[in-house]
């Protein structure tokens, strides 16, 4: 069943509300000839400086408040938000929800685009549904860091679209034995919240994956977002915080990491810090909603 939730943006970025239902046959038939976008794969092309550019606010989608969607009214105003917010959507909402907004003045877009906006109506598509519930409440912190973490993985330095398997604890992110096979090499993890108003730097980090700390190879050829960046220590090559390499991959030698916990069935990190230490993290904030991203080895 496809929900479609209406949002108008005038003059004063009133917001109107509407929803209609499709037959689900139409989904049903999308995934069943789409088998691994259905488990979860996502594009990433989505620039860094394009999250840091846009405030994100978590009140309701569907609310009617005009102080509440100010700032989805501001987003939607410029392609690059446009851009930002269709990733929104797609980490957020489910396949099975579209968001139509009526944007005055926005182009009609290529087909192929993260979004379309056509005769200045522009459609945003959910994929993930990590925060489903955003649709008519507040998303609470621990969806902001779910999404954040959603986004913060689909963003590509070199701004070009590579196929990456997203996994973690959400039931959401559950892929199938067919994506394990195919996406088998670990770039990394990323956690953080961008939802926040606080003023200081943004909450975004990001540490090393065994299979990138391994070289460049694959699929990690177009994924440098993990990898520290020698004219800025202390981040990534994406400008994210580095939190060095998830774990220790030299147990012989045993080196400092960020993550507590590594699940080798699922392939998924646990409890990660935005810094490094060799198993206490006494002072670093511990964050569980983390998103281990794979690519191919070919």
């Amino acid at each position: 069943m496809v929900t479609k939730i209406g949002i108008r943006l005038g003059l004063l970025a009133c917001i109107a509300l509407a929803a209609t239902m499709v037959d689900a046959a139409m989904t049903k038939n999308k995934l069943a000839s789409n088998k691994l976008a259905s488990n979860k794969l996502a594009s990433n092309k989505l620039a860094s400086n394009k999250l840091a550019s846009n405030k994100l606010a978590s009140n309701a989608l569907s609310s009617t408040r005009l102080a509440a969607n100010q700032a989805t009214a501001e987003i939607l105003t410029t392609p690059d938000g446009r851009d930002v917010y269709s990733y929104i959507i797609g980490c957020a909402l489910s396949d099975s929800t579209t968001i139509e907004a009526t944007v005055p003045g926005a182009p009609d877009t290529d087909p192929l685009a993260s979004y379309t906006c056509v005769n200045e109506v522009c459609t945003f598509t959910g994929a993930l549904g990590l925060a489903q519930h955003w649709i008519d409440r507040r998303l609470d912190p621990k969806g902001q860091r779910w999404v954040s973490a959603c986004l913060l993985a689909r963003v590509n330095f070199h701004d070009q679209a590579e196929a990456i398997s997203l996994r973690g604890l959400a039931p959401e992110l559950t892929v199938s034995t067919d994506e394990q096979e195919i996406y088998t090499v670990e770039e990394g993890a990323f956690f953080g919240n961008l939802f926040t108003d606080d003023e200081g730097p943004i909450d975004w980090n990001a540490c090393r994956g065994e299979g990138q700390a391994s070289g460049e190879f694959g699929g990690l050829a177009l994924r440098d977002c993990t990898e520290e960046d020698p004219g800025n220590p202390g981040k990534t090559f994406c400008g994210f915080n580095y939190a060095g390499d998830c774990r220790d991959y030299t147990p012989d030698f045993p080196s400092p990491y960020a993550c507590k916990s590594f699940d080798l069935e699922e392939g998924i990190y646990g409890d990660c810090h935005p810094g490094v230490s060799d198993g206490h993290w006494p002072s670093l904030r511990t964050y569980r909603e983390i998103i281990t991203s794979y690519v191919t080895a070919e």
